[in-house]
């Protein structure tokens, strides 16, 4: 039996859609003059930690410099009933991860030419993030340090959409990062991040991860235990997509590859270098998919 509808200041709050470390998440909705608006509603969990409030703000704070298709879109954030909460543009559609666990046992790994459409996508969206500016013009020098595809959805129109900034690092954040403390899940965290260094390029080590991934239907560093998983990180000899599935071209090889270089500077220099190269091999024959392509393969499979 569904529990009952939940008020919750303006919104009529329903089944809890997901939960992290620090929040809830709620499918929702908000009347308006338009009619109801369907929104994701995140609530920072009770907590007495200053740190996890911090973040929470910080979140929201940076959420309005994002509007992006690519960037689940923020309507409101604030504080009702002593909880803070951020409402949401709600998507429809799988996650990758969903996506991934759902190919490996079932039609194996995803097609390169959807491979390169997400990566594409993702890669925008991730271009705007890192080159968003505040009110006065000054870089926000935005890194997500959070991109895995438990964080990515696949809309029902193909529109990938990232979101949960909540361990996003900025110029203007409030909370600050203890040294030596990794913010981000260690499979996809960047080996520099591992040592003390970070940058946007961190992200882009994070993209690499997810296409090979979509390529395989497997884990690239997937360690018993976090030290484990971090040493991978480290020193694994990274393989090459086209190890594990031979179908993979050795130009789509070279754009994952250049995205795990281990050394920053021989990374792709930015997200729109990694797009610009990805699309230079989109526009091959065959190598062409829409986002409506790409939503009917997803309903397909």
């Amino acid at each position: 039996m569904e529990a009952a509808p939940e008020r919750y200041g303006s919104y009529v709050v329903y089944e809890q859609i997901g939960k992290g470390g620090m929040a809830t998440v709620h499918r929702a909705e908000l009347s308006t003059r338009e009619g109801k608006q369907e929104v994701a509603l995140k609530r920072l969990l009770p907590t007495m930690q200053k740190e996890l409030v911090a973040l929470f703000l910080d979140e929201a704070r940076l959420l309005r410099y994002l509007k992006h298709p690519n960037i689940a879109t923020t309507f409101d954030s604030g504080r009702v009933f002593g909880t803070y909460f951020i409402a949401m543009e709600y998507v429809r559609g799988p996650t990758l991860k969903e996506l991934v666990e759902h190919c490996a046992v079932t039609t194996g790994s995803v097609p390169q030419a959807i491979t390169l459409n997400l990566g594409a996508q993702l890669c925008d969206a991730l271009d705007h993030a890192h080159n968003r500016c505040d009110e006065q013009g000054k870089p926000l020098g935005i890194i997500h340090r959070d991109v895995t595809p438990a964080n990515i959805i696949i809309s029902d129109t193909g529109t990938l959409k990232l979101f949960d900034f909540g361990l996003a690092k900025a110029k203007n954040t409030t909370e600050q990062t203890a040294v030596g403390v990794i913010k981000g899940k260690f499979g996809y965290v960047a080996p520099e991040y591992t040592k003390g260094t970070l940058d946007h390029r961190a992200d882009l080590w994070a993209i690499g991860i997810i296409m090979y991934e979509l390529l395989t239907s497997r884990r690239l560093f997937d360690g018993a235990d976090a030290f484990e998983t971090m040493m991978r990180v480290r020193e694994m000899p990274i393989p090459r997509p086209s190890l594990a599935n031979p179908q993979v071209m050795p130009a789509l090889d070279e754009i994952v590859m250049t995205a795990l270089a281990r050394d920053p500077e021989r990374r792709w220099p930015s997200a729109a270098a990694m797009r610009d190269r990805i699309h230079a091999v989109i526009a091959r024959p065959g190598n062409t998919i829409d986002n409506q392509g790409v939503a009917d393969w997803v309903r397909w499979v």
